[in-house]
């Protein structure tokens, strides 16, 4: 059987098919609500600083795990988003009582989802530049 080409996950076989909820994961308070939620309650995310803060300190420092194909195929899901002016984030951040995922309180309430996600990307742009000059430079066909 002859195995299908595209960018395979980082911890499995599967094909990686990066969506902006990977942005996400590391702000999943569920079963963590009395830990994680009551730390990351006391941040503003209306706030562009602290937003930036908690960008750098949960995201682009704790995803260089990821290889560098996978942050450029992540990053370009971000862009792609960014690039739409009907692109709904709001939807992304609100709450589905039905699921095993939760982001902290009053995160579906965020001022403006879509300056979150831009600020994602902005730092993301500064902090893995190098590596995602890499993987733009090479043919994701060969992936």
């Amino acid at each position: 059987m002859q195995q299908q080409k595209g960018l395979r996950g980082p911890w499995s076989d599967a094909l990686y098919v990066p969506t902006l909820h990977h942005f996400l994961g590391p702000f999943d308070v569920y079963d963590r609500e009395e830990t994680l939620g009551v730390e990351l309650d006391g941040w503003d995310m209306n706030d562009p600083a602290q937003r930036a803060a908690l960008i750098r300190r949960d995201i682009t420092s704790q995803y260089k795990e990821l290889g560098y194909r996978h942050r450029h195929a992540l990053v370009a899901v971000l862009a792609q988003a960014l690039q739409d002016p009907a692109y709904d984030f709001q939807a992304i951040l609100e709450h589905d009582p039905e699921s095993t995922y939760a982001l902290p309180c009053r995160w579906d309430e965020m001022a403006d989802p879509r300056a979150f996600f831009a600020d994602i990307y902005r730092l993301v742009q500064q902090e893995w530049c190098d590596d995602l000059a890499r993987a733009a430079a090479e043919d994701p066909a060969t992936w």
